[in-house]
């Protein structure tokens, strides 16, 4: 009885693993081997003729799914990034709604993360951070071109500018965090024009999307695109 049961239970698995990586004709080959085994499995004695008919579904099976399958490829990713790839929100639903011109951006850069494509996941990153560089820059009523790095020193310079008695202590509180993401981007936006053709490793895409979604959830607290 075990053994029957492993033997049914194996057919299944076939035919569920053929119905998840859409393999037809497998899935055929699987179907047909659950319910035949099913039948001749019910007979209290399995003579030869019985189990050579088992042997038949069996390799005609295995085979069928072994053709099938060297037809695809598989990638496997990285254990400690791969939640990235079916996450919707990697950055978190404060952003999603406040930022919704990234939210594209934000998921390729999370699916380039978990593939281990770090060069592509930091294109991705720095046009998350011009969204939210473009409402930073419409807080402070700084005008934004094309030369960011220009537009970067204005925004820190204008958050300098907050202080405690002239805008509150929440308001230069703010200021002050928007200020030390702002360094970071600063930096990580002038290696970047400086070296268009760079490429980025683990350690550095890893470190820029840290602190992307810092920086992004910081300005979700009080910005919005469309404000």
């Amino acid at each position: 009885m075990e053994m029957k049961a492993h033997f049914i239970r194996s057919c299944k698995n076939l035919l569920a693993a053929s119905q998840a990586l859409g393999l037809k004709a497998s899935e055929a080959a699987a179907n047909r081997a659950v319910k035949e085994s099913l039948e001749l499995l019910a007979h209290p004695y399995l003579d030869a003729h019985i189990l050579g008919r088992l042997v038949s579904l069996a390799d005609h099976l295995v085979q069928t799914f072994g053709d099938e399958i060297e037809g695809r490829s598989f990638f496997v990713m990285p254990a400690a990034h791969s939640k990235y790839f079916s996450s919707d929100q990697a950055f978190g639903a404060d952003v999603e709604d406040a930022f919704p011109s990234a939210s594209f951006d934000i998921s390729e850069a999370a699916k380039c993360r978990a593939f281990g494509r770090w060069t592509a996941s930091v294109m991705h990153l720095m046009r998350v951070m011009e969204v939210g560089l473009s409402s930073l820059a419409k807080h402070y009523d700084v005008v934004h071109d094309a030369n960011w790095n220009q537009v970067i020193n204005q925004i820190e310079a204008r958050t300098r500018e907050v202080g405690k008695r002239s805008h509150g202590a929440e308001a230069e509180q703010w200021a002050a965090e928007a200020a030390t993401h702002l360094r970071f981007v600063k930096n990580a936006w002038r290696n970047h024009a400086m070296h268009p053709l760079e490429k980025y490793d683990e350690d550095r895409a890893v470190l820029i999307f840290e602190n992307c979604r810092s920086f992004m959830q910081h300005l979700a607290g009080k910005l919005a695109e469309f404000d």
